[in-house]
């Protein structure tokens, strides 16, 4: 018996254009919060790639202070 569940693959990671893409700002505004630690990434490679995750937190994060 075939198991027939279609699963389509979460994003985990994203470069800094699409970062700034999904939080409507400009990759400018990625970089400085993280060199600011505000938010987290990785490198591999060449690349500094971030988590999906930590942009959801951010925006929780911002919520809270705006309420």
């Amino acid at each position: 018996m075939q198991n027939n569940i279609n699963v389509t693959p979460e994003i985990m990671l994203v470069d800094r254009r699409e970062a700034a893409r999904l939080l409507g700002v400009s990759p400018g505004t990625i970089d400085n919060l993280r060199t600011r630690g505000e938010l987290q990434s990785i490198k591999l490679g060449a690349r500094r790639l971030f988590d999906v995750a930590d942009l959801r937190k951010l925006i929780q994060v911002c919520k809270g202070v705006n309420q």
